[in-house]
């Protein structure tokens, strides 16, 4: 056997095994974006809900919907969900 195949056939398998390691770290990125996109959100609502300086029921509703939807994406980050 030439030392070519040999060494074309050992970038090949490190070229498999590099794009396994790629596609779980994309796969945890896209779990990171998800989660500051949810972070922004719920600071976005709490900051509308101050502006009037009172918070009324609804706004603590969506407060509370949002803060779900972050634990959510917090769950889904460290695989609990």
């Amino acid at each position: 056997m030439d030392w070519t195949v040999i060494v074309s056939a050992l970038l090949g398998l490190a070229a498999v095994v590099a794009s396994g390691f790629f596609l779980k770290a994309k796969g945890k990125l896209k779990q990171v974006v998800a989660l500051g996109k949810e972070a922004m959100d719920v600071a976005i609502v709490a900051v509308d809900a101050l502006e009037d300086n009172a918070i009324d029921k609804a706004e603590v509703e969506a407060i509370k919907k949002e803060a779900l939807e972050l634990k959510g994406a917090w769950k889904a980050l460290i695989g609990k969900e």
